[in-house]
């Protein structure tokens, strides 16, 4: 709630499509209706925000058609820009040739995950609950989440990248979450090459991280690449004044999973 006006959920301003139009207006009434009756009750509102699981990026097996990806639960898709903000918006997956193809030939397709009931918490004025329901994090780290889409309109692969965005406070322990992503795939079988410092770039709290693991399984190729240090002239604290500076340092985490047939076209 902000300036005293409940918000919406988003998919009451965004939601446009015609195929799925009668779904979206049973739906939508069920979940305005929730909303409505949370402001009502006020902070005092309790919510099971346990519902039944969603899907989620690793769920998408590859060679799933562009058109099957669940669009109720993927929202805004947008040409991907490899960690960065979103581009293009293209309406729907379906719609992936709008975007520029990588030198592999796939197409990086940005997305969120539906963030309904991030809102409806919200309006409800629990913040804990909000803070549950944002899906857009992993192990507590706000995430940039993009699908690769072949010529054909497959899905290939994905990417996670820990958000460059994220306050300093989180940024700053992006890099911890590499492990958790090596442990989705077993923790054996990588293969990691660590790069010394260059000129000019020093360790966070004499912790220096410049790595970069590949592996191979079922098919699939993951790379993971994982960086915590300061690039030249960052520090801390500045040298001038003492003070703590803001944002000065490297600390991210980067995977992507690929089919090795598709890499290799």
């Amino acid at each position: 709630m902000r300036g005293g006006v409940a918000r919406l959920p988003r998919r009451f301003i965004r939601r446009g499509s015609h195929r799925l139009a009668a779904r979206k207006s049973w739906r939508d009434s069920v979940i305005a209706a929730i909303w409505f009756a949370l402001i009502l009750l006020g902070p005092g509102a309790n919510i099971a925000w346990s519902q039944q699981p969603l899907p989620r990026i690793w769920d998408v097996q590859p060679g799933t058609p562009a058109g099957d990806l669940p669009e109720e639960e993927f929202v805004d898709p947008s040409c991907g820009t490899n960690g960065g903000p979103p581009g293009l918006r293209i309406g729907s997956f379906e719609q992936f040739e709008r975007c520029r193809a990588e030198a592999s030939g796939l197409r990086e397709i940005w997305f969120r995950y539906d963030d309904e009931w991030e809102y409806i918490a919200r309006a409800a004025r629990d913040p804990d609950g909000a803070t549950r329901a944002n899906a857009m994090v992993v192990l507590g780290q706000p995430v940039v989440l993009s699908l690769l889409i072949d010529r054909s309109g497959l899905v290939q692969g994905y990417r996670i990248i820990t958000d460059p965005h994220a306050h300093q406070d989180l940024r700053i322990d992006a890099y911890t979450i590499a492990i958790a992503f090596k442990a989705r795939f077993g923790p054996d079988g990588w293969d990691c090459n660590d790069t010394p410092p260059a000129a000019g770039e020093t360790p966070i709290l004499g912790t220096f991280v410049n790595q970069r693991c590949q592996k191979i399984s079922d098919g699939l190729q993951i790379t993971m690449e994982t960086r915590h240090y300061h690039k030249p002239g960052q520090a801390l604290l500045d040298p001038n004044t003492g003070l703590p500076t803001v944002n000065q340092f490297e600390s991210s985490a980067r995977m992507q999973v690929v089919r090795i047939d598709a890499v290799q076209k």
